[in-house]
Order: structure tokens, then C-alpha cells, then sequence
């Protein structure tokens, strides 16, 4: 057979494996671009969801008008590294307060020109530009009444592995169109894969946000923990000052009508037709004023006590407001810190656990006073959940110095844990407690907080025993970072 012959028996083979082969780099090409785009409209909804969040942390700080805490959580936004800016713009386009990341640093900007807000953008709750390199949200404050605007700056470019990732899959896709028909299958099969791909990015995506809500739920357990951990206490003396008030106020009734009817008879009595034995004979009958003045006594302390008490948890709670205002390293009492938040979360303690503190005489700590006590706060409440139901444990917590570092311990006798339950104890989402008590995330921001300070968590337990978590800190830092954010969540 010669080479015209051969050339007229594969020439068709080869003209169809070369449509196969251009047919499968056009849609290669197609595709490419269909990802491409696919992951700009995530970028999209990610910074809508982000702008979102942000309103529904702030919304009621722009009410109470406390811009450290807003700036606080415009860090925690901040702390996405897609996030390039992002500012609050007042009603009449004044822009109240604004972080920008300048070389991998969130800075504050200061005297902004007003922002133009256009009379369409105005009826709508959330709008989004884009340019060459940045998607602009806009996302409305209303609670019924508008606020103002969080303005939201992210990045528009797809990074490198993105862009590697898509540029690997168009080339292999191109590569199975050059097969033969032999390998038809396999190309089929490899375009599932490719599709599984694309749908473990979007599954991805889905749990990236389903991880910031469950951050932003762990934050609300937080707060809703406190709030009705302080309510119940300060119930309880507000309940018996109360009473209290009552009963005085009876006693008082009692001595005004004990004095008027004492007035009356004087006056009555005329001023030498009575003597000592007349009157004695037309008072009325004894009061029993020992005991009721001794009462009396009794009340008012008990009174003091309960206004004393509620004085106090008030002022804890304003202690550890002003300290949630600062994100940035200062000296601290961190023992003066852990009473605090001791006192706050009593409610949650005492029904299950008693606390024994044996504390050691501590220098000022250089950290971030509100994320160590979100720390304490997660380990009194661990240990207080640790304990079996029928049984009341013990909590003790130890305090030291050594070398450079001070260290705290928390000790329960509760039901402790294994050894493959503590290799996972830090991991994000998991949990041990029951479905709906708990969304994992306590110990893993704890440790995340502990890193950052430079510090380390020590845990040991023994099952049916209990459980120790050591917490080591450094008395200074080395290397401190100008503001810290995103500890809570």
C-alpha cells in the first residue's frame, strides 16, 4: 500500500481527531471563562455577605454611637484578607469612621471627603460596583429608620492559585480531546471529575459561609450566656430589697398612726385635768417598737447587701465593656480580670460546680485584657458543662509565675476525655456537648487568642477523673501587633 493510500485511509481519522481536538479547546476555552466567572459572582456574594454581617454586628453601636467598639468590628471583617477597606458613612455621606489595608496593615483614615450617595442607591439595601480591581458594596444600616451606609471595598482579581487551578483544568481538558476514540470513556468520565471539581467549590463556598455564621452564632451564645447569667443575679437581691421595702413601709404606716392617735389624746387632754396616771390609762396599746426597730435594722442591711451586689455586678459589667473597646496590648490585672468574669457567668457555675481559687500573687500581664477574659470565660463554663448531671463537681483554679511567663490552671473533677477526643478538641466545629448546646468553637478561639499572645494551652485528662487545661502567657511581649482582631468570633 503506498503513502497516497495510507495518507487517503487516516486522513479522515485525523481530520475527525483534529475537530475533536479543536472542538475540545473551544470548549475548554468556553469553560475557562465560565469558571472564571463562576468565581467573580462568588466574589460578589461573599462581599455582600460580608457588608451584611457587618451591619448586623453594628447596627445597634451606631445607635449607642460607640465608634471603638465599631471600629473593633470593622477589624474583625478587616480580618479577611479580601477585605481592602471598609468605612461607615453617616445619612448625609460623611464618613464616620474608616480602616483601609495599606502593605499588609490596617491603618485608620482620617478626614475622608464626603461620599456621594445617588438618589437610586438611596431606595435600595444593598448595591455593588465594580472596577478593574475592586467590588464597592454598599450595604444600608435601617432599624426601622435608615443610619447611614457600611462601605465595603474588596478585591475583584483572582489570585494565583485560582487562576492556576483553572488554567490546569482548560489544559487538561484540552489533553483528552487528542485521544482516540478508544479513550472516549475516559474522557466522559474525567468531565464528571471536572464537574465533582466545580461542585466541591461551591460546596466550599457554602461552608465558608456557614462557618462565618456559626462564628457569628458563638459570639450570641456568648453574650446571651452573660446577659442571662447577670439578669438572674441581679434579680435576686432586687427580689428581697423589694420585700424589704415593703415591709418597712408597713412598719411606718404603723408608727404614723401609733404618733397620730398620741397627738390627738394630748390634744384632748386638758392641761390640769390630766396626770401621768390619766394618760398612761387612755394610750393606746403598746406597739411592740423593740422588735420592729430591730427589724427595722435587720431590713436595711439586708437592703445595703442587695444594693451592694447589684453595684457590683453592674460594675463588671461595665469593666468588661470598656475592656471589649481596646484591641490593643496594654498592662493588666489579669486576676482582677478572671473575679470579674467569675462574678459575670455565676449563674452558669453555681448549680453545678463549686469554684476553689488558689491564687498566687501575679505581675501586670502586657496583653489584651477582653480576649483573655473570653478565654477564663471558656474555660470556667467547659468545666462547669464537664460535670455528670447528678453530681455538683469542684472547680479549682490555680494561678503562678515561672521564668518569664505567668501560667492559670482550671482543674474540674468532671468526666474528663480520651486521648483521641483531646487530639481533636481544638479543631473548629467539634464538640463533645450535646446538638444544640454547643457549636465547637469556644476552645478552638481560645487557642487561637492564646497564639496570639505568644502563649500556649496545656491540657491533660483522664477519663471519669476530670480535666486540667494550663494556660501559659508571657509577662511581655516580644513582637506586639498595634491592634488584634477577630478574637471573638
Amino acid at each position: 500500500m503506498d503513502r497516497n493510500q495510507l495518507w487517503k485511509d487516516a486522513r479522515p481519522a485525523m481530520l475527525i481527531a483534529l475537530a475533536m481536538a479543536l472542538l475540545q479547546i473551544v470548549t475548554g476555552l468556553i469553560t475557562y471563562q465560565q469558571s472564571t466567572q463562576l468565581v467573580r459572582e462568588s466574589k460578589f456574594v461573599a462581599a455582600a455577605n460580608l457588608a451584611n454581617g457587618l451591619v448586623a454586628a453594628i447596627a445597634d453601636l451606631v445607635v449607642l454611637k460607640d465608634y471603638a467598639a465599631i471600629e473593633s468590628r470593622m477589624l474583625q471583617t478587616m480580618a479577611n484578607q479580601e477585605v481592602v477597606e471598609a468605612a461607615l458613612v453617616n445619612v448625609e455621606g460623611k464618613v464616620l469612621s474608616s480602616l483601609r489595608r495599606e502593605s499588609d496593615q490596617i491603618k485608620v483614615v482620617f478626614n475622608l471627603p464626603t461620599q456621594t450617595i445617588a438618589a437610586p442607591m438611596r431606595a435600595q439595601p444593598l448595591v455593588q460596583t465594580v472596577d478593574e480591581t475592586h467590588i464597592t458594596t454598599w450595604a444600608k444600616i435601617n432599624i426601622g429608620t435608615g443610619l447611614g451606609w457600611v462601605k465595603l471595598t474588596t478585591l475583584v482579581a483572582l489570585d494565583r492559585d485560582e487562576l492556576s487551578t483553572l488554567r490546569q483544568q482548560t489544559f487538561w481538558l484540552s489533553m483528552a480531546s487528542l485521544l482516540s476514540g478508544a479513550l472516549i470513556l475516559g474522557l466522559f468520565l474525567w468531565r464528571a471529575y471536572f464537574s465533582l471539581v466545580k461542585r466541591g467549590h461551591v460546596i466550599e463556598h457554602q461552608l465558608d459561609d456557614v462557618s462565618n455564621r456559626l462564628h457569628q452564632s458563638e459570639k450570641l451564645a456568648s453574650l446571651g450566656q452573660l446577659a442571662a447569667g447577670v439578669a438572674h443575679e441581679i434579680n435576686n437581691p432586687i427580689g428581697y430589697v423589694s420585700s424589704n421595702l415593703n415591709t418597712l413601709n408597713k412598719y411606718i404606716a404603723i408608727y404614723e398612726k401609733t404618733i397620730d392617735q398620741l397627738q390627738a389624746q394630748v390634744q384632748a387632754l386638758q392641761p390640769k385635768a390630766a396626770d401621768a396616771t390619766a394618760v398612761a390609762t387612755q394610750s393606746p396599746k403598746p406597739v411592740a417598737s423593740h422588735a420592729i426597730r430591730q427589724d427595722v435594722q435587720d431590713l436595711l442591711r439586708e437592703t445595703q447587701e442587695g444594693i451592694t451586689r447589684v453595684k457590683n455586678i453592674i460594675q463588671d459589667l461595665k469593666d468588661f465593656s470598656r475592656s471589649n473597646a481596646s484591641q490593643h496590648f496594654i498592662l493588666a490585672d489579669l486576676q482582677q480580670g478572671l473575679r470579674s468574669t467569675m462574678n459575670i457567668v455565676a449563674s452558669e457555675v453555681k448549680y453545678r460546680a463549686e469554684i476553689d481559687l488558689q491564687l498566687a500573687t501575679l505581675p501586670q500581664v502586657e496583653c489584651v485584657p477582653s480576649q483573655i477574659n473570653q478565654v477564663f470565660l471558656n474555660m470556667i463554663v467547659n468545666a462547669a458543662q464537664a460535670m455528670p448531671k447528678d453530681h455538683k463537681g469542684k472547680i479549682i483554679i490555680r494561678s503562678g509565675v515561672a521564668n518569664d511567663k505567668v501560667w492559670f490552671e482550671f482543674e474540674d473533677d468532671g468526666i474528663g476525655m480520651d486521648a483521641a477526643t483531646i487530639a481533636r478538641i481544638f479543631d473548629p466545629f467539634f464538640t463533645t456537648k450535646d446538638v444544640g448546646t454547643g457549636t465547637g468553637l469556644g476552645l478552638s478561639v481560645s487557642m487561637g487568642i492564646v497564639n496570639r499572645h505568644n502563649g500556649q494551652i496545656l491540657v491533660n485528662s483522664t477519663p471519669g477523673v476530670g480535666t486540667t487545661f494550663k494556660i501559659e502567657l508571657p509577662i511581655r511581649q516580644t513582637q506586639v501587633e498595634p491592634s488584634l482582631s477577630g478574637a471573638n468570633a
